[in-house]
Order: structure tokens, then C-alpha cells, then sequence
């Protein structure tokens, strides 16, 4: 199986909330890419999830006879969107473009760049299931305190984890004795974690990690991945910078791409916009819904 070592751009026409079209190169190690809302956050998010998925593809539901229904009761006479990927793996490089109308794509076409091999249809989807795709991580409360980048097969690798975790957590100013991993790959908190100058109170209730604690477990499993296999997929992690001021946002962003471009990896950070942190990281922005109104 081939790995996906880098997503060099995207594209869309529009999708959900991000309805106008957007398009982004990637840096090599680390992007931040900074939406609007949070709302778009999580449509790009998911349109690049949709991208790579390989359960999705039902051309058969936009056969000529079938259109009107499934327009009606699956797709809520949804547009077409048009999407592309470019991404390079450790033997080739790659072009990918999808069509899809809802949720369901209906085109697939998948180049390989250099060459005159094309792939369509229900072969792409197989070419698809080949590859060792990026982790794109989304914020449901079932997953988001698990190691899906990287799950500790040892001690060793547990505590090793844990420990770059807490490090980075102290050299942001994060207080991190409530921090845990257990063998399974769980991250928890023991007691409500004070984050940056102690702005939450005590209770009685298990908290959840909260955003920038999380962040830097993503961190550590793509390390501890790095350095056991020598390669990790990209990883695309939200990160809400809603409740911290900009030298606490830019503290973490800039603590992220260090370690990126240290270890070899390609981090891409979605944050919701601040204009005062975007052009300090060099965030490459959406455009903003004001532009389209008269």
C-alpha cells in the first residue's frame, strides 16, 4: 500500500456553509487555514473526509431515470460540487477530483501525475482503499479523547506520549498535572485543567480536554508515529482559539509548526478566524460572506 505523505492543494465550488468556491496550497510541514465561522471549519473538515472516503460513491442514484427522486428525498435538490486534491505519496503524485451532489459523489477521476495512467469511476474507489490516507480529525465527543493517530503498544511508547504532551503544555503555559493516557490510547483529565492563567473553575464533574490540550495529544501520537514507522500521514486537526487572546492562539500555532518542520510532518491547523492571529501565522483565510453581499 502506498502512504499519503503530503497534501499539496485542494479545491472546491462550494459545499455547505462554505457555498462559494475556495481553494488552498499547502505548505510542506504545516498550514493554518483559518474559516470564518466554526460552522465552515467543520464543512471543510468534512468535505476533505469525504474526499478520500471510500463508502461514498453511488453513481447509480444520478442515472437519468432516477434523478428527480433522488434529488427530492436523498440530495433536497442539492447543487453539483466539484472537488479536487492533489497529494504525493512515497512513490507518485496525484490528482483526484470527485463530483458530488449531497453527500454522495457520482464522478471520480484519479491521475496519476507524470504519466498517462487515469483512473474513473469505481476504480478510483479501489485505488482509494490502497492508500494509507491522512487523519483528518473531527471534534465528535465519541472519538476526540482517543489516540487515533497513534495508540501506545507499550509502556515505554505510553509514558514517551504523555510526557511530549505535558512538556509542550508547559512551555505554553498550559498547567498539565491533570493530564492522563491510559494503555488503551484514552486521554482524560483527573480534575478540571486551569489553561493558560487558570480562567475556569473547579467542579465536581470529569471535564473534557479542552481544545488546546487536545491539539497537543494530536501532536504527540503524529511524534510517537513518526519515530516508530518513520512516516505519518498528514493530520488536519480543528483547534478553537475562540477563548484565547492572540499571543496564547499564536504561542500554540507557532509550538505546533516547530515541531512539524523538527519531525518531518505535515500539520494543518483549522482555526476559527482572528484577524489579529491570521496574518501573524500567515493563516491562509476563507473569504469572509461580507464580500459577496451588495
Amino acid at each position: 500500500m502506498e502512504s499519503i505523505r503530503e497534501i499539496v492543494s485542494f479545491s472546491h465550488s462550494g459545499v455547505d456553509h462554505m457555498w462559494y468556491p475556495f481553494a488552498a496550497k499547502l505548505d510542506h510541514n504545516f498550514s493554518v487555514i483559518s474559516t470564518e465561522t466554526y460552522y465552515q471549519l467543520h464543512d471543510l473538515m468534512g468535505f476533505l473526509r469525504s474526499m478520500f472516503a471510500t463508502n461514498n460513491h453511488s453513481p447509480e442514484l444520478v442515472r437519468e431515470r432516477n434523478l428527480s427522486d433522488s434529488q427530492r428525498y436523498l440530495f433536497g435538490m442539492k447543487k453539483r460540487t466539484e472537488c479536487s486534491i492533489t497529494f504525493v505519496t512515497e512513490r507518485n503524485k496525484y490528482t483526484l477530483r470527485r463530483c458530488f451532489v449531497g453527500r454522495y459523489s457520482v464522478e471520480a477521476r484519479l491521475q496519476k501525475i507524470g504519466s498517462s495512467i487515469i483512473y474513473h469511476g469505481q476504480d478510483v474507489i479501489n485505488m482509494l482503499g490502497k492508500f494509507h490516507k491522512p487523519f483528518l480529525i473531527t471534534e465528535s465527543s465519541l472519538y476526540n479523547n482517543k489516540s487515533m493517530i497513534f495508540k501506545p503498544d507499550s509502556e515505554f511508547r505510553r509514558s514517551s506520549m504523555l510526557a511530549l504532551a505535558r512538556n509542550w503544555a508547559n512551555m505554553v503555559g498550559i498547567r498539565d498535572s491533570s493530564i492522563d493516557l491510559d494503555s488503551g490510547g484514552n486521554w482524560s483529565c483527573n480534575e478540571e485543567e486551569d489553561t493558560f492563567q487558570s480562567r475556569s473553575r473547579r467542579n465536581n464533574r470529569k471535564p473534557l480536554i479542552t481544545p488546546a490540550l487536545r491539539i497537543l495529544t494530536h501532536l504527540s501520537q503524529a511524534v510517537m508515529r513518526r519515530r516508530c514507522y518513520g512516516t505519518c500521514p498528514p493530520i488536519m486537526s480543528p483547534f478553537n482559539v475562540e477563548k484565547l487572546n492572540e499571543f496564547e492562539a499564536i504561542a500554540m500555532l507557532d509550538l505546533i509548526k516547530n515541531v512539524s518542520i523538527e519531525e518531518g510532518l505535515q500539520f494543518i491547523v483549522g482555526i476559527n478566524t482572528k484577524p489579529e492571529i491570521n496574518s501573524m501565522v500567515d493563516a491562509i483565510e476563507t473569504p469572509k460572506l461580507s464580500i459577496y453581499h451588495s
